[in-house]
């Protein structure tokens, strides 16, 4: 909403201050909907992202923001020229819940009915691998192994925020690295021990999707959907 309102000259002096590569627009009806005083005119949102596409001078992302990205709304973001999708899946921090927690009386109910809201993150990235993306898998990633799984679906990356915050509450900048290296010496071990030299390599390894995965991408269509994006890279 606040992109709508603002001017791209405004957004891209706001990139450019602050020595980003890329900026990242915000999806986050249900949040909005449940914070007191939240933004709740959600019109424009479509053409706003197309406008920053096409005159911002750096990469624009789509980021939900605990609610996932489900495959009607990524084909719609694909047409008008979305390349990276940053879905924030359901099952990690809810944004929603933590605006419960300050709403109060008829907000505080809905949020409450509404608190796991969303498509959970591994059912967003097997929805939309065959779209043409670069897909971010967040949302309840806590490990290398994790961000490992969700490129084994067809993730091109995967991000996490707790692990670095738990240790940096902890022991400031070198344990957050110290988090980070736990991070990739994980991803890595996931690669030799599935025999995958890199990550495309990874994406070709066989599935084991489990019955909850299995209700939101029947495994055949997470199969196919992988072939067709491995061939189209």
């Amino acid at each position: 909403v606040q992109a709508r309102d603002a001017s791209t000259s405004d957004v891209a002096r706001l990139v450019e201050s602050t020595g980003c590569d890329a900026i990242c627009i915000h999806l986050n009806p249900a949040m909005e909907i449940i914070q007191p005083n939240g933004d709740d005119d959600f019109r424009g949102g479509y053409d706003t992202l197309a406008r920053l596409i096409k005159e911002l001078p750096c990469p624009v992302i789509a980021k939900e923001t605990g609610c996932g990205i489900s495959r009607a709304v990524a084909k719609r973001l694909v047409d008008i020229g979305v390349e990276t999708i940053d879905i924030s899946g359901a099952g990690g921090t809810s944004w929603v819940g933590v605006e419960t927690l300050r709403a109060r009386a008829r907000s505080q109910r809905l949020g409450e009915l509404y608190w796991d809201w969303g498509v959970p993150t591994a059912a967003s990235v097997a929805q939309l691998t065959d779209l043409g993306l670069s897909i971010i898998a967040t949302g309840g990633v806590q490990h290398g192994l994790d961000i490992a799984r969700a490129v084994a679906l067809g993730a091109t990356a995967g991000g996490m925020a707790r692990p670095f915050l738990t240790a940096w509450n902890e022991g400031g900048l070198d344990a957050a690295m110290e988090a980070g290296r736990e991070v990739l010496d994980a991803v890595r071990v996931a690669h030799v021990l599935t025999g995958s030299r890199n990550s495309d390599a990874l994406r070709k390894q066989p599935l084991h999707i489990g019955p909850n995965l299995a209700r939101w991408v029947p495994q055949e269509t997470t199969l196919a959907a992988r072939a067709q994006s491995l061939t189209a890279r």
